[in-house]
């Protein structure tokens, strides 16, 4: 039995070790394995016989039963005895590599693969009641609040459900039930760790609900179970609040069930994509040395759906990607009929259920193991090119001059059932090319599904799929212009093309100005105030009064944009009033590929005097060597992600990395690193700066 016991532990530590690494999203492992540990897990760590008189029962009479167990012989201690208690059951002895065993584990600002913003070290004296900010103090956390119970003993101060958290979280968390903070509500506060408060979109909740990062999820729902069944007789005692009075309180009034069903669906999830860990085991251990009762959800993680049922219905997320590689097989730098297309492809399970029989279909192409379904994605799997590998072979349809564009089109469309048995329903998700920022939703599952284009005239002639600023005129008087350029290799009609200016590098976007009428393949489109010199009229195709896009003097960005998406920029959005192109003329480097946000002075432009017009209403394209703008060795995961990228660099490419929102905006900027961390959900532009070139991708942060 010792040996079981150790290898079990073993065992356990590596899974959730593996969760960390994947940014602390759920993982689990198949439910045979899991209850096998479960029951290795139980029969190891409880005292012998603790639980034999729970033995054959189901449902709410094994609640109960549960119940007497730890209730017989709980040795009450006082609430002050907490706080020497903490140093050893919340020791942070589980992150950090083990380093920091004189600090305590608060759960809320933890952050469990990486640095801490504040640490509470024991002996200290840092625990305390007044509080300004994070980071000062640490108190006593009831995670089921004692206001409900009037702060009552022996409920104020059982250990099982009183932890220590910082005192600024703990005092934005109030009495706010636990939940699912939407991401794209408004008034979301986020705390250090990623913890945070906010809107619910959590079924059946519509209130304000506080969530704590994923790798402690597990954590507070078992707490709260433990709570529903060591208390379930307590609830009419005198001082405990009826649960109709707040709509905050998640009681349904009952000791059976105790909690209304959308909180009991709300921790079974939780409590099956956040298992057991060794962490939660010393401290059932380091309580029952401290007060004589033990949690049985810990000892038997089983027990939880022996009592209690979900009503969810079947739900799952699945995020799928798919990028491409033009290879020129014969080797003739000519793109024909016979070259092909290799794809890199991965499927991401990013909700909290598990999903059956997981098949893809392509677009294009074929993949080479023959399509073997995968049984089951748990929360939390990243799966790379599950298939095997995806290949695409050209036609002479795909290529110049069938197909001027130069573009081949491919998407993914990925099945999963929601049982084994696939009798309960079927999601499919379409795939997404991470490098496109368009953010299509065309299925309306609030993910982002844009369809993967692969250019494959690298070698004939430059392709692009937009216009893109070419030219930027920033002269004495009225002398303003803008330059666009069509290398898309057809004629491009401008209806949903716009210019906007912000002016002085504040505020919104304004003075937008509509562009009509059409630009010929490599032909330029000039836009100019209407009161500019003959010589910028005589090249302009367009021109607006005052008061538009083109009222600029050098510190105004300049964005074009195609059906309300900022698709490329002159200037630093809010920049502020520092001059970036006073008195100057900006041409387009012929290197430069395609629009980009965000905006590159240095790297994208050649800069003349103020006046000079000698390109105006003309650009020239050249090709980029595929090998400088991509370096296939950098890997960026997860993503999606819940706010942790690791970002692998074997070869030390990268020198420094930058995050943008969609409108060009610069979030945050990290020296070369192997993991960064987002706070906030969103759609951001990642700029990797390396040694052969910049790398740009889209991260989708949830």
């Amino acid at each position: 039995m010792h040996t079981e016991m150790v290898l079990t532990v073993f065992i356990w530590q590596g899974s959730r070790k593996r969760m960390s690494n994947c940014g602390h999203l759920y993982i689990m492992k198949k439910l045979f394995y899991t209850l096998l540990v479960f029951s290795l897990l139980a029969n190891a760590q409880a005292p012998s016989g603790y639980y034999n008189s729970a033995n054959g029962l189901t449902g709410y009479a094994l609640k109960t039963e549960l119940k007497n167990i730890i209730s017989n012989g709980y040795n009450a201690q006082s609430y002050s005895s907490l706080i020497g208690l903490y140093d050893t059951s919340d020791n942070d002895a589980y992150y950090d590599n083990g380093t920091q065993t004189n600090t305590i584990l608060d759960i809320y600002s933890e952050i469990p693969n990486g640095n801490e913003p504040y640490l509470y070290f024991i002996g200290s004296n840092s625990n305390c009641g007044n509080f300004n900010s994070e980071g000062d103090c640490y108190n006593r956390e009831h995670i089921f609040p004692q206001g409900f119970f009037s702060q009552n003993e022996p409920m104020r101060s059982d250990a099982h459900h009183v932890i220590p958290t910082d005192g600024f979280v703990n005092g934005g968390r109030g009495s706010l039930p636990f939940g699912r903070v939407n991401p794209n509500g408004a008034s979301i506060t986020t705390y250090s760790n990623g913890t945070r408060r906010g809107p619910s979109i959590t079924p059946g909740f519509s209130g304000t609900v506080f969530e704590p990062i994923d790798e402690f999820k597990g954590d507070v729902a078992r707490m709260l179970l433990y709570f529903a069944t060591r208390y379930e007789d307590n609830i009419n005692d005198t001082g405990w609040d009826n649960p109709s009075a707040s709509v905050n309180n998640p009681r349904d009034g009952s000791a059976d069930r105790f909690y209304e069903q959308w909180y009991i669906d709300l921790l079974l999830d939780w409590h099956a994509a956040d298992p057991v860990s060794q962490r939660e085991i010393d401290r059932n251990d380091d309580i029952y040395v401290h007060q004589n009762n033990r949690n049985p959800y810990i000892d038997n993680p089983q027990y939880v759906t022996m009592i209690w049922t979900a009503s969810n219905t079947a739900s799952g997320e699945l995020f799928a990607t798919l990028t491409g590689t033009y290879m020129d097989t014969n080797a003739n730098n000519m793109a024909d009929a016979g070259d092909e297309i290799i794809y890199e492809y991965a499927i991401n399970n990013i909700g909290s259920t598990t999903l059956y029989n997981v098949t893809s279909n392509a677009l294009n192409g074929t993949f080479n193991n023959g399509m073997t379904p995968i049984p089951s994605i748990a929360p939390g799997t990243n799966l790379s090119n599950p298939y095997g590998t995806l290949t695409y072979t050209l036609t002479a349809s795909d290529v110049p001059p069938n197909n001027p564009s130069c573009m081949i089109t491919n998407q993914l469309t990925i099945m999963a059932n929601f049982n084994a048995a696939g009798t309960n329903g079927t999601l499919n998700t379409l795939s997404d090319d991470p490098n496109d920022f368009a953010n299509v939703d065309s299925n309306n599952d609030n993910l982002p599904d844009d369809i993967t284009e692969v250019e494959i005239c690298q070698n004939n002639n430059p392709s692009f799929t937009t216009l893109f600023i070419s030219e930027y005129v920033e002269g004495s008087s009225n002398n303003k212009a803008i330059e666009l350029s069509n290398w898309t290799g057809a004629t491009v009609n401008l209806a949903g093309y716009s210019l906007m200016r912000q002016p002085n590098g504040s505020g919104a976007w304004d003075g937008e100005v509509q562009l009509i009428g059409s630009v010929a393949d490599q032909d330029a489109f000039v836009v100019a105030r209407g009161a500019a010199g003959p010589a910028i009229l005589a090249e302009t195709d367009q021109t607006v009064g005052s008061g538009l896009a083109l009222d600029f003097n050098g510190n105004d960005p300049v964005g074009l944009f195609l059906n309300g998406n900022l698709i490329d920029i002159v200037g630093d959005f809010d920049g502020g009033s520092t001059d970036f192109a006073a008195n100057e003329t900006l041409v387009r480097k012929p290197n430069v590929q395609a629009p980009k946000v965000p905006w590159d002075k240095s790297a994208d432009w050649e800069v003349f005097s103020q006046d000079d017009i000698t390109d105006l209403g003309q650009h020239d394209a050249v090709t980029l060597s595929q090998s400088v703008i991509e370096l296939t060795e950098i890997s960026i995961f997860p993503n999606p992600s819940n706010g942790y990228i690791n970002i692998e660099d074997p070869e030390r490419h990268i020198q420094s990395i930058e995050l943008f929102d969609l409108a060009g905006r610069r979030i945050q900027d990290w020296q070369a690193n192997q993991q960064i961390y987002i706070a906030d959900s969103g759609i951001y532009l990642l700029v990797l700066n390396t040694d052969a070139g910049s790398i740009s991708k889209k991260l989708v942060v949830r």
